[in-house]
């Protein structure tokens, strides 16, 4: 299973449409998309502000973490309203049975990331530093994906950013703080990309030798 976390940036560019069609047309339900919260969690993180320079009714960073989940809730319904022909999951039961259906997936991460039902040893932390990159990362532990695509707007990556690691790309806010515990003896291979590359998955998204070959230098990798 491929688990593909579309940067909540993505939503600025038309790329994001082509790579929801291609989720259409390959996903066969062995690809689900993690949402980034894009405006709406820039709408959580201005609110929590607003309110912290009032003398009381602030909004700490454990309950902005869990706004800023529900944010991804509202994003992965925006998507599957652009494109209907993707389905909505919210838990490993709906996801195998829209799996059964052969639909391209659209996780509504709520149930799950706020649920302590499906916590094991990988911890999410309710910070600010855990944004959907880590939640993605969090999920192919749940679902023993084989495969993480993080697709970033960042343009940074078309100019061999990408070459970097894990650290690297840490200190330079591409990616979040929260993947260096998730990613640790990770079973699952992850990937970073630029969001003008859906060309790479025009022939859809068989693992294997071939797409290790077209995606080996953006191989995260800790250091």
């Amino acid at each position: 299973m491929w688990v593909i976390k579309l940067g909540g940036s993505v939503t600025h560019y038309d790329s994001l449409v082509q790579w929801l069609r291609l989720v259409v047309r390959w996903g066969d339900g062995k690809v689900i998309i993690v949402p980034g919260g894009g405006l709406y969690a820039d709408a959580v993180r201005d609110f929590q502000r607003m309110r912290a320079v009032h003398p009381d009714g602030h909004i700490d960073d454990q309950q902005a973490h869990a706004l800023a989940i529900y944010a991804m809730d509202q994003m992965a319904r925006s998507l599957v309203a652009m494109v209907p022909e993707l389905a909505l999951v919210r838990n490993p039961l709906e996801i195998a049975e829209s799996g059964w259906q052969h639909r391209g997936l659209v996780w509504l991460p709520s149930e799950m990331a706020l649920n302590t039902t499906f916590a094991n040893e990988h911890v999410l932390a309710e910070s600010w530093d855990v944004t959907s990159d880590s939640l993605a990362a969090w999920l192919a532990w749940q679902l023993e994906a084989q495969y993480v695509l993080l697709v970033k707007s960042d343009n940074r990556l078309l100019y061999g950013q990408m070459y970097l690691g894990l650290q690297a790309l840490q200190s330079m806010d591409i990616v979040d703080q929260g993947l260096s515990g998730l990613l640790a003896e990770a079973k699952f291979q992850t990937y970073v990309v630029h969001q003008s590359e859906y060309a790479l998955f025009e022939q859809g998204f068989a693992g294997g030798a071939l797409m290790a070959k077209l995606l080996k230098d953006r191989l995260l990798q800790s250091e």
